[in-house]
This record gives C-alpha cells, sequence and structure tokens, in this order.
C-alpha cells in the first residue's frame, strides 16, 4: 500500500480547530498511523473517543438536563473503558500460554502454512494470526475475564440510572480476529429479556501484547528447527504432506512444498539466513500491526458512516458506534435476524477503497452485514480518493452514468468527461485540481477502445 506522508510537526505547537476528533475522522481516510495517533494526543478534550453512544442505551439515563446527559454520557464510556481493562488481560494471558506450550505439536500441525511463507510471503500475516490463536484461553479462563468485566458494567450502569437493581448485564466471548477480540453485551431485565438489542464490545489487541505473542511465537519456531533432527524433519514432513488436504496443499504442488520446508530447515540451522528468516516475519508483522488496530478503524468507520449519507441501521455494514483510540475499546450493534433487512448496499469502491478479507474469512458477515472493518484498504492507485471529497464525488458521479446500451454509457461517459476536462484544463471551474484528479482515476471507467475520444488524447496529436 502506498504510504502518504504528512508533517506533524505542524500539529505539535498549534492548538486544534474547534471541529472534534469525530469530525476530522470522518472527513477522509489517512493511511499514515503516526498521524492518525498523533490526532489524539492533539484533540485532549476528547480523550481518544470517537463517535457516540447508541441511540437505545442513551434513551435509557437520557435527562432533561444537558449536563447530566454529558456526565452520563462519559461515565458509560469510562465504564467501557474501565471493562476494556480487565478483557484485555485476555491477551497477556495468551504470552503466559505460548511459553508454557510445546513447540511440536504446534510447528507439525502448521507446517503446510509455514511452507508458504517461503512460497507466498505475502500470506505471512494470515499464517501467524492463525497460529497465535493456538495461545487462545479455553472457555472457563475466558469466562473469568467476561464475569469480572460484566460484573464491572452492571454496577456502573446501576450507579448511572442506566439499570434498575433488578437488572443485569451479561457478557460473553464471541470470537477473535487479527487485531480485536469480541464479546456480546446484554442488557437483561429481571426476566431475562433484553432491554436493548444486544451489542458487541470490541476489544482491541495492543501493539504491544501482539508482538510480544509474536516473539513466543518465533522463539518456538526458532527451538523446534534446532532441535529436530534431519531424519526425524524429514519424516515429519513427508507425513504431515501426505495427509494434508487438498486444500492446504495442492497434489501437484507437494513438491513445492517439501523443497520450501527443507529451505527452511536449512535457514534455521544458518545464524545469518536464520536472522533473515525471522526478521521478515517480524517486520511483516511490525507494518501489519501498525497499519491495522483501533486508530484506522476509527478512522474507517467514521468516514463510511459519514459518506454513506443515510443511518447505518439497514445497510450491509454494521454500525459501530463509539470507539476510545486511547483505551483500545469500541462499540457497535449486533448483527442477527433482529435487526431491519438489509435495504442498502455500501459501495466501498465509489470511496477508493475495497475490503480485503471477506472472500478468504467468511465470518466478517453476519445476517449479510459486515461486522469486521479491519480488512478495509484504499485500493491501490485511489489512495486520494479517499482523501478528497471532491475528486470522490465526480468520480462518483461518471461511475453513475448507465445507459441500457453499453456503447451509449461509454458515449455519455466520455462526453461528461471531456466537458468536464475542458472546463477543468482551463481553470474556469471551481475546485479543477481536484476534478483533474477525478479524470484520471475515472478513466478505468471508460474502456481502452474509447481513450481516442478522450479530449487530454486528442490534444496530445
Amino acid at each position: 500500500m502506498q504510504i502518504n506522508s504528512f508533517d506533524n510537526r505542524k500539529y505539535e505547537y498549534s492548538r486544534p480547530s474547534f471541529e472534534g476528533l469525530t469530525k476530522l475522522m470522518s472527513k477522509r481516510i489517512s493511511t499514515n498511523p503516526e498521524y492518525l495517533e498523533h490526532l489524539s494526543q492533539v484533540y485532549t478534550r476528547e480523550q481518544g473517543s470517537v463517535g457516540n453512544l447508541p441511540k437505545d442505551l442513551f434513551e435509557l439515563f437520557r435527562s432533561r438536563s444537558r449536563e447530566a446527559n454529558a456526565e452520563n454520557i462519559k461515565k458509560v464510556k469510562d465504564a467501557l473503558n474501565d471493562a476494556n481493562m480487565l478483557l484485555a488481560g485476555i491477551e497477556e494471558l495468551k504470552i503466559r500460554i505460548g511459553k508454557d506450550m510445546k513447540p511440536n505439536s504446534l510447528i507439525n500441525q502448521f507446517l503446510p502454512k509455514i511452507a508458504k511463507i517461503n512460497i507466498q510471503p505475502e500470506r505471512i500475516p494470515r499464517i501467524i494470526t492463525e497460529m497465535r490463536k493456538r495461545f487462545t484461553p479455553d472457555k472457563e479462563a475466558l469466562s473469568v475475564f467476561t464475569t469480572k468485566a460484566g460484573a464491572l458494567l452492571e454496577n456502573r450502569f446501576k450507579e448511572i440510572g442506566l439499570l434498575k437493581p433488578s437488572d443485569k448485564v451479561q457478557l460473553t466471548y464471541i470470537d477473535q480476529g487479527k487485531y480485536k477480540n469480541t464479546f456480546k453485551m446484554c442488557l437483561l431485565d429481571e426476566n431475562d429479556k433484553d432491554i436493548i438489542h444486544p451489542k458487541v464490545i470490541l476489544s482491541f489487541k495492543s501493539p504491544k501484547s501482539a508482538m510480544e505473542q509474536i516473539n513466543v511465537l518465533l522463539g518456538m519456531m526458532k527451538k523446534y528447527f534446532q532441535t529436530i533432527k534431519p531424519k526425524e524433519y524429514l519424516s515429519v514432513v513427508t507425513n504431515v504432506l501426505d495427509h494434508a488436504s487438498s486444500k492446504v496443499v495442492p497434489p501437484k504442488e507437494k513438491d513445492l512444498y517439501k523443497k520450501s520446508l527443507l529451505e527452511i530447515y536449512s535457514k534455521m540451522k544458518m545464524k545469518n539466513e536464520e536472522e533473515k528468516f525471522m526478521d521478515l516475519i517480524k517486520r511483516t508483522m511490525y507494518d501489519e500491526i501498525k497499519y491495522n488496530g483501533i486508530g484506522p478503524e476509527s478512522n474507517l468507520t467514521q468516514f463510511i458512516k459519514r459518506s454513506a449519507g443515510h443511518p447505518m441501521t439497514a445497510s450491509d455494514y454494521i454500525d459501530v458506534f463509539y470507539l476510545n483510540t486511547q483505551n483500545n475499546v469500541g462499540l457497535s450493534e449486533f448483527s442477527d435476524k433482529a435487526l431491519p433487512a438489509v435495504r442498502r448496499k455500501i459501495n466501498l469502491h465509489k470511496y477508493g477503497l475495497f475490503h480485503d478479507d471477506l472472500i478468504m474469512n467468511k465470518n466478517n458477515k453476519v445476517e449479510d452485514r459486515v461486522i469486521d472493518y479491519g480488512g478495509i484498504k484504499p485500493l491501490r492507485g485511489m489512495e486520494e480518493l479517499s482523501q478528497n471529497g471532491i475528486a470522490r464525488r465526480y468520480y462518483h458521479k461518471i461511475s453513475q452514468i448507465q445507459m441500457k446500451d453499453e456503447v451509449k454509457t461509454q458515449l455519455k461517459r466520455v462526453e461528461y468527461w471531456n466537458n468536464l476536462y475542458n472546463s477543468a484544463v482551463k481553470a474556469e471551474i471551481p475546485n479543477h485540481k481536484d476534478i483533474l484528479l477525478a479524470l484520471e482515476k475515472s478513466r478505468s471507467l471508460i474502456k481502452p477502445e474509447y481513450w481516442h475520444l478522450l479530449s487530454d488524447i486528442k490534444a496530445s496529436f
């Protein structure tokens, strides 16, 4: 991904404008993680808070006093922040579990996927993430964390007046992704019926604990390859590849996988090669963590909500209400059949974006709704569109030109393109530079056989 550079020095000594962190996050997509992190430090009033609490939750404690509402909103957010501090302990427990785990059982099982580190290095993040999931505590251990966090929320919500004395909070572990753990939060009355529609607490993994888990995993790999004898390793590799499913190891590529695993074994026996191999994984995972997580996801959710121009309730992307970039926590809607049917589709391409984790990970969609924004990235070559609202608007206008006949569609797009180009190139219309950017990007919406009709091509002859 192309990373746009920002001069952060201009934020160091200047006061932020009146617009808040949420509004700034919603205006454009930034692919610079340092910039997003710095925003939270500059906008001190928000204390990392992005977005708002869900309306149905707010209605439970709403009063006529604006001051009381503001105070209680802060208390609810603080309760979520503090509950997440307890839930974050799961990631620390994973480190201890990893350290106690025997390398052989884990590494042998993942050998076919480890082979892909040589064959398809772009798959390193997915492979390492799958291996880290094996550090996940059992249900009993997870319930200790959810019980404590749920009790904290219940006590705080009752103090605020959000819950009655007979009501309760039920918090259950759902699943984990690359960058966060998710928990279903139900507010229940004395008859165990939902008071409001269930919500999801998004507990983002801290970069520090994530890198510690990766270091533990790499230590296991190092120990495995340095202690296993050549004959034993060859026997294990042969056996694992022979019994691997054709989905994991295509039969025609079995020799390639075997060769890759033998090469990795040789590298791990030579200090310089071993360091290079380990460094490749570390650097890849560091970048993966750096360019994802709470900051980028806060940016994406607010940008998409604003750009969609309609309530998210009936859209095919779940509504993420509140996030806190300093406390690594978020609150979203829970996707189930009780929500209104999906009536609106959000076209990410319209904003110069795409979701790279929907095809490979079916769990990212529940009841026709995308529940994880973590895999959304700028389209290659379209980063400028995701950061330029005017260019994006004109790009979308061209994309929306549709006639019954494909030839007429192309000719109509060419006509509109040329009219804009002729005015913009002479600076006869406002925002002409942004429009020229839109025209450059929208060339892909016109088939190559019609390019000779475009005004900029004609002018070059």
